[in-house]
């Protein structure tokens, strides 16, 4: 199987020609010269031939974004792929959790330009205090906690240590709605803290700071949470906690907890703040939070104090976010708790089915904000591929490191960017495709999504509308005929069926207009189906 870039010689796209010579279940990517070109494909032979094909921006550069048109040589005119609408516009709670990230990101890069980016060693950094000095239960403190969704306002809260555990100490605002948690409650989810969401995050992403000499995660539960999306938005859009790395920022965490902080949302049956929650509702929603959350308080540590870098970049630290989430369900599904393990994993499969179901349709790669599920969904879906591939240190290996996005990537895998997202391209459309045995590279180890989103058809119809979202344009080799856009990170699918002794073919991948954007990283991978 090659996976260079192929032969220079000009065809009558005005590109470099390809001879697509391909055995069963052998794949390729064409990439660099000969993109964009013409991809000559034999004649099939007595058991005739079928190809995925996949136009796609292989690229780590964010949000590019470029038409495109993918040609048999005997086309009729072209017809823009087949897509589902887009989702609606950003939610208020997805808006509030990106302009957190970005906040804090613009923090850090501020302060790291204005001293001049001196690099800190890490043993120096993350030095033990003489004194480790817990909370006491009982105690009182007053925190600051965003007022708003942009965070530019603080509201004072005041709360008393309920429960100081091992790794988290729970405050509960003292200015509750009525019908909330009993100390029972909070007793359980300091427990399901300490006992199950830290390890499963400290061992995958590593070790979060303690720069409060505290030896523990504050968890903050409060009603100002509740309160960050109005009465007349939450039915559809709400905010269950959060993370922000203001509190740990050097330069500016004296202004905010200068400790490391969870906040939540609390129970509200009567909806007095807002929505109404109920405590079996908030307390199945904020454990998910916390496992999501809490990689982000780890990847802040890592990169910005650890190493005096930059934070993550937002599409790859929401993409571990919901790795976290995932390997929680996997945490109970291993203990034999189906129902708490559908908790953490149903939002994943959710958002990976709104990708699936249009992957041409949003940048996986972006660093304007992911607060697309169907981005969420495609990050999600790279990243778990990534830990199928090259095993259950990646995660790790991501966050401790100064490398962002695609570079830390490829430095972790020790695989260029754009392969990989070839390769993971035909692999969710492959990995457990019926009849079909895939290389290793085109397949997940851990997951049987076919399977899975068939049975999610059956029992949620509504939220999974069919057995399985990827459907790519069938086309014969001449009839192929796809146009529209392509992003970082996108792609846009065909499967190309000759029949028997049917003669061979060519395909045109061009940019829409004079050119592609010189960033795309125009990329076309092809897999033989038989």
């Amino acid at each position: 199987m090659a996976l260079a870039a192929c032969s220079d010689s000009t065809g009558p796209s005005g590109g470099a020609v390809a001879d697509v010579t391909l055995g069963a279940a052998q794949f390729q990517l064409y990439t660099g010269s000969s993109v964009p070109g013409a991809f000559h494909f034999p004649a099939a032979g007595a058991a005739g031939a079928q190809y995925l094909v996949v136009a796609q921006f292989a690229t780590p550069t964010p949000d590019v974004s470029s038409a495109f048109n993918l040609v048999g040589s005997v086309a009729a005119p072209l017809a823009a792929a087949a897509v589902q609408p887009r989702l609606a516009a950003e939610s208020p709670a997805q808006r509030f959790h990106d302009n957190l990230r970005r906040t804090e990101a613009q923090l850090v890069a501020s302060s790291r330009a204005a001293e001049g980016r001196r690099p800190l060693a890490a043993a120096a950094v993350q030095a033990a205090p003489a004194t480790i000095t817990p909370p006491v239960v009982g105690t009182k403190r007053t925190f600051k906690v965003c007022g708003n969704l942009d965070c530019t306002s603080l509201s004072n809260v005041l709360a008393t240590a309920k429960v100081v555990g091992a790794h988290a100490a729970l405050y509960l605002d003292d200015t509750l709605p009525a019908g909330g948690f009993t100390v029972s409650d909070l007793q359980q989810l300091a427990a399901q803290f300490d006992s199950d969401l830290y390890g499963i995050d400290h061992t995958a992403f590593g070790a979060e700071s303690d720069v409060d000499s505290n030896g523990v995660v504050i968890i903050l539960l409060t009603p100002k949470v509740n309160a960050l999306v109005s009465k007349a938005a939450c039915t559809t859009s709400f905010v269950t906690g959060f993370f922000y790395g203001a509190d740990l920022e050097p330069s500016v965490r004296a202004q905010y907890n200068a400790g490391e902080v969870f906040y939540g949302f609390v129970p509200d049956p009567a909806g007095t703040v807002a929505c109404a929650y109920s405590v079996a509702a908030v307390r199945r929603m904020v454990a998910v939070t916390f496992i999501h959350e809490f990689q982000h308080m780890i990847s802040f540590n890592q990169h910005a104090l650890v190493r005096n870098g930059d934070t993550e970049v937002l599409w790859l630290n929401e993409a571990l976010s919901h790795l976290a989430e995932e390997l929680g369900g996997r945490h109970y599904d291993s203990l034999g708790i189906d129902s708490t393990a559908s908790q953490f994993k149903i939002g994943d499969l959710y958002n990976a089915y709104q990708f699936l179901a249009n992957p041409s349709g949003v940048a996986m790669v972006t660093d304007v904000g992911p607060g697309d599920l169907a981005q969420r969904g495609g990050a999600w879906l790279f990243v778990r591929y990534l830990v199928d591939r090259f095993g259950a240190g990646i995660p790790h290996a991501l966050v401790n490191t100064a490398a962002l996005g695609g570079a830390n990537i490829a430095a972790a895998t020790a695989t260029g960017f754009p392969t990989l997202l070839g390769r993971w391209a035909l692999a969710v459309y492959t990995s457990d495709l019926p009849g079909f045995t895939p290389p290793a590279e085109l397949r997940y180890e851990t997951w049987q999504f076919r399977t899975t989103f068939a049975s999610l058809n059956s029992q949620y119809s509504t939220d999974f509308p069919s057995p399985f979202p990827l459907a790519p344009v069938a086309a014969t080799g001449s009839t192929v005929s796809l146009a529209g856009t392509l992003r970082s990170g996108s792609a846009s699918y065909a499967v190309v069926t000759q029949q028997a002794n049917a003669a061979g073919f060519a395909l045109a991948f061009r940019p829409g207009g004079a050119s592609f954007p010189a960033a795309a990283g125009a990329q076309l991978a092809v897999v033989r189906l038989r």
